[in-house]
């Protein structure tokens, strides 16, 4: 914009440079005599702002009337800009040499460029505020464009917390085609995990299956030669390959924290649970339930049973009349089960959790109830403490899982 606005300058002071020369009078060895009458009015009124002055060598120089006293300094051929001229005025002076008769002169056009100075000036900061506004809406816009395109990944985001909280089975939320691989992938990588976990929950049942009918046969076999030399040594290798089976069941059994896993209806199952339990132990023992406003829990259904399954097992073995199972949610899902039992010592409980190690040989069992429980608490990203419950006296059992996992 600056240049566009010189150039006009230096047009103007062509053109006036031309006019000044056509009134100039020029004769062989004689000074050049200007025609002040057909100089324009604007070069004659003093500090006007337009400026003239012409220079011959051995000469005055000749000033047009508006530099009054003043002269200006002598400029080489071409264009200076912002020279200060009379009353601190920012010229642009236009400068060239001639030759007319043999004589060389010189002529310099001067033009007062202040208020155009101050002119583009107040139009940059005009457009600089316009530009700044017109930046601003443009932002706004395309905030705008960015939230609408990746408000279906917003939705997306929503349904993968969904997955995690095993509220649904697979993304459905309808996404742009760049991401539409990328949700395609997913779901057929979940239904991939949930049909190789169920091909090795059958391929597991079937081995314990063929295994345990010739462990039973073994056992019965063993009962009638009690009385031979080899028989405590042949019992307790079997017995050893009968854990190792449990143990290894019920590791493959356990699906762990995958997205898409959840128990549904877990109170009912637990009371169906603790009706079976009170059948077994002839009602000798009375179960408690405490269920706090859990709707559902982000897990597998068969892992929790398990291993829920087995601590209240545990704990009706080792209680005299009653157990106590509580679950609610507090900075993570609490699981306690509690029992009116003997109870065990602090040495007692950290030699529990270790495989193969039971503390009374009297109750059935091998020793891997708790260890087992705890492989599988660890796959959930839990943790299991023992310690001596308030309300019984007995044995109380907590286990805690984060608190993603209650819905």
């Amino acid at each position: 914009m600056r240049k566009l606005t010189e150039n006009g300058v230096v047009s103007r002071l062509d053109d006036d440079m031309e006019g000044i020369l056509a009134t100039l009078s020029v004769q062989s060895e004689q000074p050049p005599v200007i025609e002040w009458d057909h100089i324009p009015k604007i070069f004659m009124r003093p500090f006007s702002g337009h400026y003239f002055q012409l220079r011959q060598e051995q000469q005055a120089a000749i000033r047009s009337r508006s530099l009054w006293d003043i002269e200006l300094d002598n400029y080489q051929d071409g264009i200076d800009h912002a020279v200060i001229g009379p009353k601190d005025q920012q010229l642009i002076i236009l400068t060239r040499s001639f030759t007319l008769h043999g004589q060389h002169i010189v002529l310099s056009v001067a033009e007062d460029t202040s208020q155009l100075e101050a002119t583009s000036l107040y139009f940059q900061k005009r457009l600089l505020i316009l530009s700044a506004g017109a930046l601003f809406v443009l932002l706004i816009i395309q905030l705008w464009v960015i939230r609408r395109g990746l408000k279906p990944l917003i939705g997306l985001r929503h349904e993968l917390q969904q997955l995690e909280a095993g509220e649904i089975d697979k993304l459905e939320q309808p996404v742009p085609s760049e991401i539409q691989p990328l949700v395609e992938e997913v779901n057929r990588l979940l239904m991939v995990m949930q049909q190789r976990l169920q091909r090795s929950r059958n391929a597991m049942g079937n081995l314990s299956h063929a295994l345990k009918t010739p462990l039973t046969l073994i056992f019965q076999i063993l009962e009638h030669h009690k009385g031979d030399d080899d028989y405590q040594q042949v019992l307790e290798q079997a017995q050893r390959i009968e854990s190792h089976i449990n143990t290894q069941l019920s590791r493959a059994r356990t699906a762990g924290h995958t997205m898409g896993n959840t128990w549904p209806e877990p109170e009912q199952d637990l009371r169906d649970l603790i009706s079976t339990l009170e059948n077994i132990y002839q009602h000798r023992i009375a179960i408690a339930l405490d269920f706090k406003q859990i709707a559902t829990i982000s897990a597998d259904r068969e892992d929790m049973m398990e291993m829920i399954g087995n601590l209240i097992d545990n704990a009706c073995k080792w209680a005299e009349q009653q157990v106590i199972i509580t679950l609610y949610d507090q900075n993570g899902l609490h699981i306690v089960i509690e029992d009116d039992g003997p109870g065990m010592s602090q040495q007692e409980q950290s030699l529990v959790l270790e495989r193969g190690i039971r503390i009374d040989e009297s109750k059935q069992g091998h020793g891997l109830g708790l260890a087992i429980v705890s492989e599988m608490i660890e796959a959930y990203s839990g943790k299991l403490e023992l310690g001596k419950s308030d309300k019984l006296g007995g044995l109380q059992v907590n286990v805690i899982f984060p608190s993603s996992m209650a819905n």
